[in-house]
């Protein structure tokens, strides 16, 4: 009887050259002294599968190595993963852009924020579209600039990242604002600007002498009045850094005080002790916390100390002693000028203090002026009530915006021009009449007008040349009618 005939199929590791996939090889076997020499065509009792190498290819190149099938299957599967994961990437990638373009218009769709909540600055214009500008990519930066400022979302995080530094770190990111200990902001340039000018108080009391000696010989006058700074008058909340801010500050003070301060009747007029004073008496009430200037109280200490410097010098009724006479009104929104340099906002408020004479009637009109600010002239007139007469001019800053409808009432012509426009008439020649004038100024901005008081100056030159012509003081003395309706 016949054993079954083994077959044995061998499978090499890889299909390289010389080998022929699914092939049968058969081992020839004796069974009982017979040799079993051909395969047989049926299928196999049994089957045994052994892998090894398979015999080597007499054309293989030297070093080169043939990979396996189920590495080449990997290979092929992790490609697959990679693109399928690559495509998914490119999708997501697609649908982020589109919802971030969504979202840009969306933000150019909102209404920017009120007037209360503006940008410290004005929006940059569109271009006008010129072949220059559009080569040199000009029109494209300012159209790009121009949108910008128009992103209503710009002004919220500009507002939030002001507020974060204010609150949270105690600073100010505009180098133009410096925050006190108390979290009250100041205006630099009340540090910066007193060291910018050499100020020789004698030299330019020398100048206001002789302006004062011309003035005499025509019945004029002519009057500085200091409107004392905000950090003057809280020198205390600048902390420990205040001494090394004041230095410039304080030296032009106190050689203010040391020159004029001991005069019965000075050339100028100084306010800080009555400031201070109120500020004492009323703090927070005499400066705005978020601005660079006084509030309406404030403003109506100076204008007091204003009023009494002109009675020492004979020019005002001594019976306005103690004028301007004011109650105070409701209050209103304030400026809030450093806070907008800042970036942020915040809603407050300042008392307001008004004057009415009841039997003083006034006329206002405003003249066109070359900066656009505009003349302020004011005419008033009463049978019953003391006013100061003749032509007053008044030289101002920002400063004197809250105390002239104080001060118009005790006037019986009053005239205020802006510096800029006033040094522009002096260069044309072209200076208003006047028989008293009046140059406020802002403490931090006095060195620099004292210089051009100092004799052989412009101004000065301007000044003498109008105090030399006859004064009509005397004519206006009377009590004025008043003009019929």
């Amino acid at each position: 009887m016949l054993s079954p005939v083994g077959r044995t199929i061998i499978l090499p590791d890889n299909d390289g050259p010389g080998s022929e996939p699914g092939s049968i090889k058969v081992d020839k076997r004796r069974f009982d002294g017979m040799e079993a020499d051909s395969p047989v065509v049926d299928y196999p009792d049994t089957l045994e599968v052994i892998r090894r190498p398979s015999p080597a290819d007499p054309y293989d190149v030297p070093g080169q190595i043939y990979r396996s099938a189920p590495d080449e299957l990997a290979d092929l599967l992790q490609q697959f993963r990679d693109e399928r994961h690559r495509r998914r990437s490119v999708r997501a990638a697609k649908l982020l852009v589109a919802v971030l373009a969504l979202a840009l218009l969306a933000v150019w769709l909102l209404h920017p924020p009120k007037s209360g909540d503006t940008e410290n600055h004005a929006a940059a214009a569109f271009p006008t579209l010129t072949p220059s500008g559009i080569v040199d990519g000009s029109s494209y930066r300012q159209t790009d600039a121009a949108l910008r400022d128009r992103l209503a979302l710009r002004q919220y995080v500009v507002k939030t990242i002001g507020e974060t530094a204010r609150d949270k770190l105690g600073t100010s990111l505009n180098p133009e604002v410096v925050m006190g200990s108390t979290g009250v902001p100041f205006i630099s340039e009340d540090f910066i600007f007193p060291c910018e000018h050499d100020f020789e108080s004698a030299t330019v009391d020398a100048g206001l002498r002789e302006l004062r000696a011309f003035g005499r010989t025509t019945g004029k006058s002519i009057t500085v009045a200091v409107a004392p700074d905000k950090s003057s008058i809280l020198t205390d909340q600048l902390g420990k850094r205040g001494s090394a801010l004041m230095a410039c500050s304080d030296r032009v003070r106190e050689d203010t005080e040391a020159t004029w301060g001991s005069q019965s009747a000075p050339p100028v007029m100084m306010a800080w002790k009555q400031l201070a004073a109120e500020q004492a008496k009323n703090p927070g009430k005499v400066f705005q916390r978020g601005d660079s200037h006084w509030t309406s109280q404030g403003a109506l200490i100076w204008s007091r100390a204003l009023i009494a410097q002109l009675i020492r010098q004979g020019e005002a009724p001594a019976e306005l002693r103690g004028a301007p006479v004011a109650v105070e009104t409701e209050d209103q929104p304030a400026d809030n000028d450093l806070y907008r340099m800042m970036g942020i906002s915040r809603p407050e408020t300042v008392p307001v203090w008004s004057v009415t004479r009841a039997n003083v009637r006034i006329r206002a009109k405003s003249l066109p002026s070359p900066s656009g600010r505009g003349v302020a002239v004011f005419r008033s007139w009463s049978v019953t009530e003391p006013l100061i007469t003749g032509r007053t001019l008044v030289i101002n800053d920002s400063f004197f915006s809250r105390a002239e409808g104080q001060l118009a009432p005790y006037f019986t012509n009053l005239t205020v021009m802006h510096w800029s426009d006033f040094l522009t008439n002096v260069k044309a020649g072209t200076v208003p009449h006047f028989d008293r004038i009046i140059i406020e100024t802002v403490q931090r901005g006095w060195p620099e007008r004292a210089e051009w008081l100092e004799q052989g100056q412009p101004v000065n030159a301007a000044l003498a040349k109008e105090l030399r012509r006859s004064s009509r003081v005397s004519a206006l003395n009377a009590p004025q009618p008043a003009p019929s309706s």
